[in-house]
């Protein structure tokens, strides 16, 4: 199961939307049967769709560029500021091309997130925080200023074309009363799941045992070995129903679902709900069981109909089938990579892949000495997040003083110079699982690299 959370409007968008192309169904009035007298009859002139006509009246520009206009005016006194929580209703579009609806893509519940610094001049964010609550607008982005400022924009998006953003915004709230407000629906939730939860038991005759935070569990298979850790992956299988209800809402093990195959976790990372990082641990490899997870230690008060409603009870069925330390799963991870791939690489005592892809004329560098890098690095799924080719001077460091991660101090030891080289990166040689807004926890990560030049030392 994994994580629902809040995210910033840009992301929400750009990552979720999907253009939507709309089209028309012509059907014929006789059921598809035509007979000769209407075959012969003149055809109708086609009538073409009306012209989209943008208006251009009572919009305020604001310094950034991006115009607003508010077409009725809300009763709420608070103006969104950055960290607040807000909710809205918006459709986005260029022209009659609809981008995102949130009442057809959200069943009709206004959108919720938290309020962050725009990310660039003309973010639509700069408009929301023009709005009070209430309030229902039309924002204008034209595309020009995305792609002059190096922004990615969504596929069929192009030159001259401007987005538009229909809006009503709902409620706003601080982060601060936003934080008071869940606690106290949870202080109220912990209550009513904590009384369905012991009637389900008793009407069921059913022994759980219960911990501090509310979970309850059974155990019908206790497994071998010791008990699952925080840091460690589990290969789980499951069945996930709502409290009271026999049919599946997910499943790895039913064929229905077309996911059969044991779920990865890397338990305490908080990739899955808080429900199952603290559940996993009461149980051992092989171990079998039923955990009855409350809903503020699930989804809370998140709607995720249609298959879970707000603040539901979720009951899974799992078995443990496998428990690996993190380089083991690593390993296994870069090896499946690597065969996906028909990649021949090279393997380190430390765990550390690499392959060469230009073997360089020079001779390898010492520990101490200063190397001239180029490189690029991904992530496993092919994704960028950092490169210094197109840099004026390469990347310099000391080797083997702890200048960068482990991985490197050791894979340059091993290339001439002028060497060109793929390096697969377990995350303990990379940031283990230390994240950053980069680079998450636990990630593997490859680099393209070129040893550019070597500098003796002083």
């Amino acid at each position: 199961m994994k994580r629902f959370a809040r995210i910033s409007f840009a992301v929400f968008v750009f990552t979720v939307c999907y253009c939507i192309s709309l089209h028309a169904q012509v059907t014929n009035g006789n059921s598809g049967v035509i007979d000769v007298d209407t075959a012969l009859m003149p055809k109708p002139v086609p009538v073409p769709p009306p012209v989209y006509v943008m208006d251009t009246v009572g919009f305020t520009t604001l310094e950034s560029g991006l115009k607003f206009k508010i077409i009725q005016h809300g009763t709420g006194t608070r103006h969104p500021q950055v960290n607040d929580h807000i909710e809205m209703h918006i459709h986005v579009h260029i022209k009659d091309s609809v981008m995102f609806d949130s009442r057809k893509m959200n069943n009709n519940k206004p959108v919720p997130f938290q309020v962050q610094e725009p990310t660039y001049r003309g973010d639509p964010i700069e408009g929301f925080m023009q709005l009070v609550a209430g309030d229902s607008a039309l924002i204008r982005l034209p595309v020009d200023s995305i792609l002059k400022q190096g922004k990615q924009v969504m596929p069929g998006m192009k030159e001259g074309d401007v987005q538009e953003y229909d809006m009503v915004l709902v409620s706003v709230m601080s982060d601060t009363d936003y934080k008071k407000d869940q606690s106290e629906k949870t202080s109220r939730q912990r209550v009513i799941d904590e009384n369905n939860l012991k009637a389900y038991f008793q009407a069921h005759n059913i022994e759980a045992k219960r911990t501090e935070s509310g979970i309850y569990y059974t155990v019908d298979k206790k497994g071998k070995g010791e008990l699952v850790k925080p840091g460690q992956y589990a290969s789980v299988n499951y069945t996930g129903r709502l409290l009271g209800e026999s049919r599946a809402f997910d499943s790895n093990t039913d064929p229905e679902f077309r996911h059969v195959e044991p779920y990865a976790v890397n338990v305490g990372a908080g990739g899955v709900i808080k429900g199952w990082d603290e559940a996993l641990t009461l149980y051992k490899k092989g171990g079998r069981g039923t955990i009855y997870i409350p809903s503020y230690l699930a989804y809370g008060s998140q709607d995720r109909s249609p298959t879970i409603p707000p603040n539901s009870i979720l009951v899974f069925d799992i078995e443990i089938v496998k428990v690996m330390e993190q380089d083991g799963y690593d390993d296994k991870q870069i090896q499946k990579y690597l065969a996906d791939k028909k990649i021949s690489a090279k393997k380190t005592s430390s765990g550390l892949y690499y392959t060469i892809l230009k073997d360089g004329e020079g001779r390898k560098p010492l520990r101490g000495e200063k190397v001239l890098v180029r490189y690029t690095g991904t992530f496993m799924d092919g994704k960028k997040f950092d490169s210094n080719v197109e840099a004026a001077a390469p990347f310099t460091f000391t080797l083997g003083e702890r200048q960068v991660i482990p991985a490197w101090d050791e894979a340059f030891t091993l290339l001439k110079k002028g060497t060109k080289a793929t390096l697969f990166i377990p995350s303990g040689l990379a940031y283990g699982r230390q994240a950053s807004a980069v680079v998450p926890a636990n990630a593997i990560l490859l680099f393209d690299v070129e040893l550019v030049d070597i500098q003796k030392h002083d």
